[in-house]
Protein backbone atom coordinates (compact mmCIF):
# COMPACT_ATOMS: atom_id res chain seq x y z
CA UNK A 1 0.00 0.00 0.00
CA UNK A 2 1.38 3.44 -0.96
CA UNK A 3 2.42 5.78 1.82
CA UNK A 4 0.51 9.02 2.21
CA UNK A 5 1.92 12.53 2.66
CA UNK A 6 -0.48 15.22 3.79
CA UNK A 7 0.39 18.87 3.27
CA UNK A 8 -1.56 21.53 5.14
CA UNK A 9 -1.60 24.79 3.17
CA UNK A 10 -0.68 25.84 -0.34
CA UNK A 11 0.94 28.88 -2.00
CA UNK A 12 4.78 28.99 -1.78
CA UNK A 13 5.76 26.50 0.92
CA UNK A 14 2.96 23.94 0.57
CA UNK A 15 3.06 23.58 -3.21
CA UNK A 16 6.87 23.54 -3.23
CA UNK A 17 6.86 20.77 -0.62
CA UNK A 18 4.29 18.68 -2.46
CA UNK A 19 6.07 19.08 -5.81
CA UNK A 20 9.46 18.12 -4.39
CA UNK A 21 8.02 15.12 -2.57
CA UNK A 22 6.52 13.89 -5.84
CA UNK A 23 9.95 14.01 -7.55
CA UNK A 24 11.57 12.10 -4.70
CA UNK A 25 8.92 9.36 -4.52
CA UNK A 26 6.70 8.84 -7.60
CA UNK A 27 4.67 6.21 -5.73
CA UNK A 28 3.77 8.44 -2.79
CA UNK A 29 0.14 9.45 -2.32
CA UNK A 30 0.16 13.23 -1.82
CA UNK A 31 -2.88 15.17 -0.59
CA UNK A 32 -2.78 18.93 -0.06
CA UNK A 33 -5.53 20.62 1.95
CA UNK A 34 -6.04 24.36 1.45
CA UNK A 35 -8.81 26.19 3.30
CA UNK A 36 -8.90 29.02 0.76
CA UNK A 37 -10.12 29.07 -2.82
CA UNK A 38 -6.72 29.51 -4.49
CA UNK A 39 -3.69 27.28 -4.35
CA UNK A 40 -0.85 29.11 -6.10
CA UNK A 41 -0.51 32.86 -6.63
CA UNK A 42 2.04 35.67 -6.49
CA UNK A 43 1.09 37.64 -3.37
CA UNK A 44 4.10 39.95 -3.71
CA UNK A 45 2.68 41.28 -6.99
CA UNK A 46 -0.55 42.46 -5.40
CA UNK A 47 0.46 46.15 -4.96
CA UNK A 48 1.39 46.28 -8.64
CA UNK A 49 -2.06 45.02 -9.57
CA UNK A 50 -3.58 47.84 -7.52
CA UNK A 51 -1.51 50.45 -9.34
CA UNK A 52 -2.28 49.10 -12.80
CA UNK A 53 1.24 47.89 -13.56
CA UNK A 54 -0.34 44.42 -13.79
CA UNK A 55 -3.50 44.69 -15.84
CA UNK A 56 -5.76 42.00 -14.34
CA UNK A 57 -5.97 39.81 -11.21
CA UNK A 58 -5.73 36.54 -13.13
CA UNK A 59 -2.10 37.29 -13.94
CA UNK A 60 -1.25 36.72 -10.29
CA UNK A 61 -2.42 33.10 -10.46
CA UNK A 62 0.48 30.72 -11.04
CA UNK A 63 -0.90 27.17 -11.17
CA UNK A 64 -4.36 25.64 -10.96
CA UNK A 65 -5.38 22.55 -8.96
CA UNK A 66 -5.91 20.75 -12.27
CA UNK A 67 -2.28 21.31 -13.25
CA UNK A 68 -1.07 19.76 -10.02
CA UNK A 69 -3.36 16.78 -10.48
CA UNK A 70 -2.60 16.12 -14.15
CA UNK A 71 1.12 16.87 -14.24
CA UNK A 72 2.21 15.67 -10.79
CA UNK A 73 -0.57 13.45 -9.46
CA UNK A 74 -1.01 15.68 -6.42
CA UNK A 75 -4.52 15.74 -5.00
CA UNK A 76 -5.44 19.37 -4.27
CA UNK A 77 -8.45 19.88 -1.97
CA UNK A 78 -9.55 23.52 -1.88
CA UNK A 79 -11.87 24.85 0.83
CA UNK A 80 -10.81 21.99 3.07
CA UNK A 81 -9.61 23.11 6.50
CA UNK A 82 -7.55 20.85 8.73
CA UNK A 83 -9.11 21.50 12.14
CA UNK A 84 -7.08 19.06 14.21
CA UNK A 85 -3.85 17.08 14.07
CA UNK A 86 -3.74 13.90 16.17
CA UNK A 87 -0.04 12.90 16.21
CA UNK A 88 -0.47 9.78 18.35
CA UNK A 89 -2.82 8.36 15.73
CA UNK A 90 -1.06 9.96 12.74
CA UNK A 91 -4.37 11.36 11.53
CA UNK A 92 -5.90 14.74 10.78
CA UNK A 93 -9.50 15.91 10.94
CA UNK A 94 -10.52 17.88 7.87
CA UNK A 95 -13.61 20.04 7.48
CA UNK A 96 -15.08 20.47 4.01
CA UNK A 97 -16.06 24.15 4.06
CA UNK A 98 -18.56 23.61 1.25
CA UNK A 99 -20.52 20.87 3.01
CA UNK A 100 -19.50 21.48 6.68
CA UNK A 101 -18.76 17.74 6.95
CA UNK A 102 -15.64 16.53 8.79
CA UNK A 103 -13.57 13.55 7.72
CA UNK A 104 -10.54 11.79 9.19
CA UNK A 105 -7.41 11.13 7.11
CA UNK A 106 -4.37 9.09 8.10
CA UNK A 107 -0.82 10.06 7.12
CA UNK A 108 2.67 8.62 7.12
CA UNK A 109 4.27 12.06 7.00
CA UNK A 110 2.78 15.51 7.52
CA UNK A 111 3.93 18.97 6.43
CA UNK A 112 2.49 22.07 8.09
CA UNK A 113 2.53 25.04 5.72
CA UNK A 114 -0.21 27.14 7.25
CA UNK A 115 1.61 30.41 6.52
CA UNK A 116 0.91 33.71 8.24
CA UNK A 117 -2.04 36.05 8.58
CA UNK A 118 -2.27 39.84 8.84
CA UNK A 119 -1.76 41.08 12.37
CA UNK A 120 -5.23 41.81 13.79
CA UNK A 121 -6.17 45.37 14.70
CA UNK A 122 -8.44 45.81 17.70
CA UNK A 123 -9.85 49.24 16.89
CA UNK A 124 -13.55 50.18 16.79
CA UNK A 125 -14.78 50.38 13.21
CA UNK A 126 -12.23 47.96 11.75
CA UNK A 127 -15.12 45.83 10.47
CA UNK A 128 -16.01 48.47 7.88
CA UNK A 129 -16.48 47.58 4.22
CA UNK A 130 -13.70 49.97 3.17
CA UNK A 131 -11.14 48.61 5.67
CA UNK A 132 -8.61 46.43 3.86
CA UNK A 133 -5.61 44.21 4.55
CA UNK A 134 -3.46 42.88 1.75
CA UNK A 135 -1.93 39.41 1.86
CA UNK A 136 -4.24 36.72 0.52
CA UNK A 137 -5.49 36.66 -3.06
CA UNK A 138 -9.07 37.03 -1.86
CA UNK A 139 -8.09 40.24 -0.06
CA UNK A 140 -6.40 41.50 -3.21
CA UNK A 141 -9.56 40.86 -5.23
CA UNK A 142 -11.67 42.74 -2.70
CA UNK A 143 -9.39 45.78 -2.69
CA UNK A 144 -9.01 45.73 -6.49
CA UNK A 145 -12.78 45.76 -7.00
CA UNK A 146 -13.25 48.56 -4.47
CA UNK A 147 -10.63 50.75 -6.18
CA UNK A 148 -12.21 50.21 -9.58
CA UNK A 149 -15.83 50.56 -8.50
CA UNK A 150 -15.63 53.34 -5.89
CA UNK A 151 -12.71 55.42 -7.24
CA UNK A 152 -11.60 56.69 -3.81
CA UNK A 153 -9.78 60.04 -3.67
CA UNK A 154 -8.19 59.67 -0.24
CA UNK A 155 -6.59 56.68 1.50
CA UNK A 156 -5.12 56.23 4.97
CA UNK A 157 -2.49 53.52 5.43
CA UNK A 158 -1.74 52.24 8.93
CA UNK A 159 1.80 50.93 9.18
CA UNK A 160 4.88 51.87 7.16
CA UNK A 161 6.35 48.54 6.06
CA UNK A 162 6.91 47.14 2.57
CA UNK A 163 3.22 46.84 1.69
CA UNK A 164 2.42 50.40 2.72
CA UNK A 165 5.36 51.79 0.75
CA UNK A 166 4.57 49.76 -2.37
CA UNK A 167 0.92 50.74 -2.08
CA UNK A 168 1.92 54.40 -1.74
CA UNK A 169 3.09 54.18 -5.33
CA UNK A 170 -0.08 52.33 -6.37
CA UNK A 171 -2.27 55.02 -4.80
CA UNK A 172 -0.19 57.71 -6.51
CA UNK A 173 -0.65 56.05 -9.91
CA UNK A 174 -4.41 56.11 -9.33
CA UNK A 175 -4.42 59.75 -8.26
CA UNK A 176 -5.33 58.88 -4.68
CA UNK A 177 -4.11 61.16 -1.89
CA UNK A 178 -2.29 58.95 0.64
CA UNK A 179 -1.51 59.47 4.32
CA UNK A 180 0.69 56.91 6.08
CA UNK A 181 0.07 56.71 9.84
CA UNK A 182 2.70 54.84 11.82
CA UNK A 183 3.10 54.07 15.50
CA UNK A 184 6.88 54.54 15.38
CA UNK A 185 8.90 57.27 13.71
CA UNK A 186 10.42 54.85 11.20
CA UNK A 187 9.45 53.84 7.67
CA UNK A 188 10.42 50.68 5.81
CA UNK A 189 10.87 48.45 8.83
CA UNK A 190 14.46 47.26 9.29
CA UNK A 191 16.31 50.08 7.56
CA UNK A 192 19.59 51.69 8.47
CA UNK A 193 19.08 55.44 9.15
CA UNK A 194 21.01 56.49 6.02
CA UNK A 195 18.85 54.27 3.82
CA UNK A 196 15.62 55.26 5.54
CA UNK A 197 16.45 58.90 4.83
CA UNK A 198 16.36 58.18 1.07
CA UNK A 199 12.97 56.48 1.36
CA UNK A 200 11.50 59.33 3.38
CA UNK A 201 12.81 61.81 0.81
CA UNK A 202 11.05 60.17 -2.11
CA UNK A 203 7.79 59.87 -0.16
CA UNK A 204 7.92 63.61 0.51
CA UNK A 205 8.82 64.28 -3.12
CA UNK A 206 5.76 62.33 -4.30
CA UNK A 207 3.39 64.09 -1.93
CA UNK A 208 2.80 61.17 0.46
CA UNK A 209 1.99 62.48 3.91
CA UNK A 210 3.71 60.59 6.74
CA UNK A 211 2.29 60.87 10.25
CA UNK A 212 4.79 59.18 12.64
CA UNK A 213 4.43 58.26 16.31
CA UNK A 214 0.66 58.16 15.98
CA UNK A 215 -1.86 55.60 17.21
CA UNK A 216 -5.29 55.07 15.68
CA UNK A 217 -8.08 55.14 18.27
CA UNK A 218 -11.23 54.71 16.16
CA UNK A 219 -12.58 54.45 12.64
CA UNK A 220 -15.72 56.57 12.34
CA UNK A 221 -18.28 55.09 9.94
CA UNK A 222 -21.20 56.66 8.12
CA UNK A 223 -24.72 55.22 7.90
CA UNK A 224 -23.69 52.88 5.07
CA UNK A 225 -20.93 51.29 7.16
CA UNK A 226 -18.02 53.01 5.41
CA UNK A 227 -15.11 54.66 7.22
CA UNK A 228 -15.09 58.42 6.64
CA UNK A 229 -12.77 59.56 9.41
CA UNK A 230 -9.77 58.12 11.26
CA UNK A 231 -9.42 59.25 14.86
CA UNK A 232 -5.89 59.22 16.28
CA UNK A 233 -4.08 60.50 19.35
CA UNK A 234 -2.70 63.27 17.14
CA UNK A 235 -5.77 64.46 15.32
CA UNK A 236 -8.38 63.20 12.84
CA UNK A 237 -7.96 62.30 9.17
CA UNK A 238 -10.74 62.29 6.60
CA UNK A 239 -10.59 59.32 4.23
CA UNK A 240 -12.43 57.18 1.68
CA UNK A 241 -10.69 53.94 2.69
CA UNK A 242 -8.15 52.42 5.08
CA UNK A 243 -5.32 50.02 4.32
CA UNK A 244 -3.99 48.26 7.42
CA UNK A 245 -0.47 46.89 6.96
CA UNK A 246 0.96 46.48 10.44
CA UNK A 247 2.66 43.16 9.74
CA UNK A 248 1.83 39.48 9.93
CA UNK A 249 1.82 36.76 12.58
CA UNK A 250 2.46 33.04 12.03
CA UNK A 251 -0.54 30.71 11.79
CA UNK A 252 0.44 28.27 14.54
CA UNK A 253 -2.78 27.51 16.41
CA UNK A 254 -3.25 24.15 14.68
CA UNK A 255 0.35 23.08 15.32
CA UNK A 256 0.31 24.31 18.92
CA UNK A 257 -2.89 22.41 19.75
CA UNK A 258 -1.23 19.24 18.44
CA UNK A 259 1.70 19.68 20.82
CA UNK A 260 4.20 20.95 18.26
CA UNK A 261 6.84 23.11 19.95
CA UNK A 262 6.96 26.81 19.15
CA UNK A 263 10.20 28.77 19.10
CA UNK A 264 11.05 31.98 20.94
CA UNK A 265 9.71 34.05 18.02
CA UNK A 266 6.26 32.49 18.38
CA UNK A 267 6.61 30.56 15.11
CA UNK A 268 7.05 26.79 14.83
CA UNK A 269 10.51 25.59 15.87
CA UNK A 270 12.23 23.38 13.27
CA UNK A 271 15.64 21.79 12.83
CA UNK A 272 17.81 21.97 9.71
CA UNK A 273 15.73 19.21 8.07
CA UNK A 274 12.55 21.28 8.70
CA UNK A 275 11.40 18.70 11.26
CA UNK A 276 9.26 19.85 14.16
CA UNK A 277 9.43 18.53 17.71
CA UNK A 278 7.10 15.66 16.75
CA UNK A 279 8.58 12.85 14.60
CA UNK A 280 7.03 12.62 11.16
CA UNK A 281 5.75 16.21 11.20
CA UNK A 282 7.57 18.91 9.23
CA UNK A 283 6.92 22.64 8.83
CA UNK A 284 7.85 25.18 6.18
CA UNK A 285 7.18 28.77 5.21
CA UNK A 286 5.69 31.70 7.09
CA UNK A 287 4.41 29.53 9.95
CA UNK A 288 7.90 28.48 11.09
CA UNK A 289 11.19 29.96 12.19
CA UNK A 290 14.21 30.52 9.96
CA UNK A 291 17.82 29.94 10.97
CA UNK A 292 19.90 33.05 10.32
CA UNK A 293 23.32 32.16 8.93
CA UNK A 294 24.94 35.36 10.17
CA UNK A 295 23.59 35.66 13.71
CA UNK A 296 23.24 31.93 14.30
CA UNK A 297 19.82 32.60 15.83
CA UNK A 298 16.32 31.44 14.92
CA UNK A 299 14.40 34.34 13.41
CA UNK A 300 10.95 34.95 11.98
CA UNK A 301 11.43 35.95 8.34
CA UNK A 302 8.16 35.56 6.39
CA UNK A 303 9.39 35.91 2.80
CA UNK A 304 8.23 34.03 -0.29
CA UNK A 305 11.65 32.83 -1.47
CA UNK A 306 12.48 31.44 1.96
CA UNK A 307 9.10 29.67 2.11
CA UNK A 308 9.76 28.07 -1.27
CA UNK A 309 13.21 26.80 -0.25
CA UNK A 310 11.99 25.50 3.09
CA UNK A 311 9.13 23.73 1.34
CA UNK A 312 11.60 22.04 -0.99
CA UNK A 313 13.59 20.68 1.98
CA UNK A 314 10.52 19.61 3.95
CA UNK A 315 9.05 17.86 0.90
CA UNK A 316 12.22 15.94 0.11
CA UNK A 317 12.73 14.78 3.69
CA UNK A 318 9.07 13.89 4.22
CA UNK A 319 9.29 11.69 1.12
CA UNK A 320 12.34 9.82 2.42
CA UNK A 321 15.23 12.06 1.39
CA UNK A 322 17.85 13.63 3.60
CA UNK A 323 18.81 17.23 2.87
CA UNK A 324 19.19 20.31 5.03
CA UNK A 325 18.07 23.92 4.83
CA UNK A 326 21.28 25.92 5.27
CA UNK A 327 19.57 28.98 6.65
CA UNK A 328 18.90 32.48 5.38
CA UNK A 329 20.73 35.78 5.47
CA UNK A 330 17.64 37.91 5.78
CA UNK A 331 18.04 39.28 2.26
CA UNK A 332 15.18 41.38 0.88
CA UNK A 333 14.41 44.23 -1.45
CA UNK A 334 11.53 46.53 -2.26
CA UNK A 335 10.63 49.41 -4.57
CA UNK A 336 9.08 52.70 -3.45
CA UNK A 337 8.32 54.81 -6.52
CA UNK A 338 11.69 55.05 -8.34
CA UNK A 339 13.65 54.20 -5.19
CA UNK A 340 15.12 50.69 -5.04
CA UNK A 341 16.17 49.34 -1.64
CA UNK A 342 18.07 46.13 -0.94
CA UNK A 343 19.38 44.59 2.27
CA UNK A 344 21.18 41.48 3.46
CA UNK A 345 22.55 40.30 6.78
CA UNK A 346 22.57 42.16 10.07
CA UNK A 347 21.76 45.73 10.96
CA UNK A 348 24.50 47.52 12.88
CA UNK A 349 22.23 47.39 15.97
CA UNK A 350 21.83 43.60 15.57
CA UNK A 351 25.58 43.12 15.34
CA UNK A 352 26.20 45.19 18.48
CA UNK A 353 23.61 43.16 20.39
CA UNK A 354 25.44 39.98 19.38
CA UNK A 355 28.72 41.28 20.77
CA UNK A 356 30.56 42.23 17.58
CA UNK A 357 33.00 45.12 17.58
CA UNK A 358 30.95 46.85 14.92
CA UNK A 359 32.33 49.01 12.13
CA UNK A 360 30.09 50.69 9.56
CA UNK A 361 30.79 52.86 6.56
CA UNK A 362 28.54 54.66 4.12
CA UNK A 363 29.51 55.74 0.60
CA UNK A 364 27.68 57.55 -2.18
CA UNK A 365 28.50 56.66 -5.78
CA UNK A 366 26.85 56.40 -9.20
CA UNK A 367 24.94 53.63 -10.97
CA UNK A 368 26.85 54.17 -14.26
CA UNK A 369 29.93 56.01 -15.46
CA UNK A 370 29.85 59.80 -15.16
CA UNK A 371 29.57 60.20 -18.94
CA UNK A 372 26.48 58.00 -19.24
CA UNK A 373 23.14 59.83 -19.38
CA UNK A 374 20.70 58.77 -16.70
CA UNK A 375 23.30 57.87 -14.09
CA UNK A 376 21.74 57.87 -10.61
CA UNK A 377 23.05 58.16 -7.05
CA UNK A 378 23.52 54.94 -5.06
CA UNK A 379 24.01 54.80 -1.27
CA UNK A 380 25.87 51.75 0.11
CA UNK A 381 26.23 50.94 3.80
CA UNK A 382 28.38 48.03 4.96
CA UNK A 383 28.43 46.50 8.44
CA UNK A 384 31.54 44.58 9.47
CA UNK A 385 33.43 43.29 12.50
CA UNK A 386 36.34 45.60 13.32
CA UNK A 387 38.57 42.85 14.70
CA UNK A 388 38.20 40.22 11.97
CA UNK A 389 36.99 42.43 9.07
CA UNK A 390 34.22 39.87 8.59
CA UNK A 391 31.30 41.21 6.57
CA UNK A 392 28.08 41.18 8.62
CA UNK A 393 25.50 43.03 6.54
CA UNK A 394 24.76 45.65 3.92
CA UNK A 395 22.01 47.93 2.66
CA UNK A 396 21.72 49.82 -0.62
CA UNK A 397 19.35 52.49 -1.92
CA UNK A 398 19.17 54.24 -5.26
CA UNK A 399 16.94 55.06 -8.18
CA UNK A 400 18.73 52.61 -10.47
CA UNK A 401 20.64 49.40 -9.94
CA UNK A 402 20.37 49.11 -6.17
CA UNK A 403 17.99 46.18 -5.62
CA UNK A 404 19.83 43.56 -7.66
CA UNK A 405 23.28 44.74 -6.56
CA UNK A 406 22.49 43.52 -3.05
CA UNK A 407 22.64 39.94 -4.35
CA UNK A 408 26.39 40.26 -4.93
CA UNK A 409 26.84 41.21 -1.28
CA UNK A 410 24.56 38.34 -0.24
CA UNK A 411 26.85 35.85 -2.02
CA UNK A 412 29.85 37.31 -0.19
CA UNK A 413 27.99 37.14 3.11
CA UNK A 414 26.84 33.57 2.49
CA UNK A 415 30.47 32.56 2.00
CA UNK A 416 31.63 34.44 5.13
CA UNK A 417 33.94 36.79 3.26
CA UNK A 418 35.77 39.72 4.79
CA UNK A 419 35.46 43.24 3.42
CA UNK A 420 39.06 42.84 2.21
CA UNK A 421 38.04 39.84 0.10
CA UNK A 422 34.91 41.58 -1.16
CA UNK A 423 37.01 44.56 -2.29
CA UNK A 424 38.97 42.27 -4.61
CA UNK A 425 36.06 40.47 -6.28
CA UNK A 426 36.14 40.69 -10.08
CA UNK A 427 32.83 42.34 -11.00
CA UNK A 428 31.76 42.74 -14.61
CA UNK A 429 31.90 46.28 -15.94
CA UNK A 430 30.33 48.22 -18.81
CA UNK A 431 29.48 51.95 -18.75
CA UNK A 432 25.67 51.54 -19.07
CA UNK A 433 25.60 49.27 -16.01
CA UNK A 434 28.32 50.39 -13.63
CA UNK A 435 31.22 52.74 -13.01
CA UNK A 436 34.67 51.24 -13.60
CA UNK A 437 34.76 50.31 -9.93
CA UNK A 438 31.31 49.22 -8.76
CA UNK A 439 29.73 51.04 -5.78
CA UNK A 440 29.91 47.84 -3.74
CA UNK A 441 33.65 47.58 -4.36
CA UNK A 442 34.09 51.27 -3.57
CA UNK A 443 32.34 50.68 -0.22
CA UNK A 444 34.46 47.62 0.53
CA UNK A 445 37.69 49.46 -0.35
CA UNK A 446 36.65 52.37 1.83
CA UNK A 447 35.96 49.98 4.70
CA UNK A 448 39.39 48.34 4.35
CA UNK A 449 41.07 51.76 4.52
CA UNK A 450 39.02 52.97 7.46
CA UNK A 451 38.48 49.89 9.63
Amino acid sequence: MAKRLIVIGGVAAGTSAASRARRVDPSLEIVLFEKGEYISYGACDEPYLMGGVIDKPERLLVRSPEEFRKKQNIDICLRHEVVRIIPEEKTVLVKNLNTAQTERFSYDALIIATGAKPRPLDVPGADARNFFQLKFYEQALSLYRFLNERNPKRAVSYGAGFIALEMAEAFHLRGIENTIINRSNRVGGRLEPEIEKEVKAILEEKGVRCQPETTIKEFVKDSSGMITRVVTDRGDFETDMVLCSIGVVPEVELAKSAGVKLGRTGAIAVNERMETSIPGIYAAGDCCETYNRVSGEPTYTPLGDIANKQGWVAGENAAGGNIIYPGALGSWSFKCFEMEVGATGLLASDAKRLGYDVFTNVIEHRSRTHAQPGSKKIIVKLVADKKTHKLLGAQLAGREGAALRINAVAVALYNQMTVDELANVDFAYAPPFSPVIDPILIAARDAVKSI
